[in-house]
């Protein structure tokens, strides 16, 4: 009995070690995911699993830099295994709310993208209600991502309060107010349109100011820029945003590409706004770029 007691012991006082030791990785994971080394946070977090393979915290952190991958089967798999270790567990929950979202959005208009969409919806509105003001590992409001589900679904009214949620949990962040200038104009209303993208300017320049490596504030600052025709000023954010992106997936540029060809759609085209299509075709390229690196990587 007495040694079958110490050898719980010393189960027990390796299990805590290890334990301790993976909660140790979790700020270099952090640093690497700021830094947009997508796949250097990815090695650390499963570093980490390996010490403590039933930490849901580190299932939801691997989960989430697999989401900014676009590796959407993984990142559902480690979120599914968070939420089965603590089923309340909200971040996790707003995380694969966010998967099956991008998971329907690659799926074909009919039955199974509405199912996925529907999805998805349950479980960022599950999450919102067991925490209104939850944010994200990039700092924003998880409300931006259900507006963003009811953009797509056309659900603009609902859309336009969802991102306003945004806005009151994030006052200080470009995001839902660049959303909210879009879809101002989608109600065909202009100026709205061009004071809500003055304010996103103001609010992306203080965001890149305080932190010089916030890849998603300098694509806001780009984006507020093209609208506001300020030539000059968006190519120094185009330089940034380059800069910034990961080289490992071409997930951020791609998502820039569509924001930006929702705005050329709502200033009325190439013949209205033509000095936007160039900077579209030049991140396009660069997408290829990365993309072909990662190929020759495989």
């Amino acid at each position: 009995m007495s040694t079958t007691l110490l050898q719980s012991l010393e189960r027990q006082r390796k299990a805590t070690e290890q334990a301790t030791l993976a909660l140790s990785l979790l700020p270099l994971g952090e640093r690497q995911y700021r830094a947009q080394d997508l796949q250097g946070a990815a090695d650390t977090y499963m570093r980490a699993l390996k010490l403590d393979e039933d930490n849901p915290l580190i299932h939801y952190r691997l989960g989430y830099v697999y989401v900014q991958s676009g590796q959407l089967s993984d990142a559902e798999r480690h979120l599914q295994q968070a939420l089965s270790i603590d089923p309340e567990f909200h971040l996790a929950m707003a995380a694969l709310g966010y998967v099956y979202r991008r998971i329907g959005d690659k799926l074909p208009e009919g039955l199974e993208r509405d199912e996925m969409l529907n999805k998805a919806e349950a479980h960022l509105i599950k999450a919102l209600r067991l925490s209104p003001k939850l944010v994200d590992d990039d700092s924003e409001s998880w409300w931006g991502s259900l507006g963003g589900l009811y953009r797509r679904r056309g659900q603009i009214d609902q859309a336009i309060y969802a991102y306003e949620q945004a806005a009151k949990v994030t006052p200080h962040s470009s995001y839902p107010f660049s959303n909210l200038a879009m879809l101002y104009m989608g109600r065909h209303n202009r100026e709205q349109m061009l004071q809500t993208f003055r304010r996103v300017e103001r609010l992306a320049r203080g965001e890149v100011q305080a932190e010089v490596d916030n890849y998603w504030a300098y694509a806001d600052l780009l984006t507020s820029r093209l609208a506001l025709g300020k030539i000059d000023e968006a190519e120094d954010a185009l330089t940034s945003v380059f800069d910034l992106a990961s080289a490992s997936s071409p997930y951020a540029l791609e998502a820039l590409v569509d924001t930006l060809t929702r705005l050329l759609d709502s200033l009325g085209g190439p013949d209205a706004a033509p000095h936007i299509p160039p900077y579209i075709h030049r991140i396009q390229e660069r997408i290829g770029e990365i993309t072909e690196l990662r190929l020759k990587s495989t």
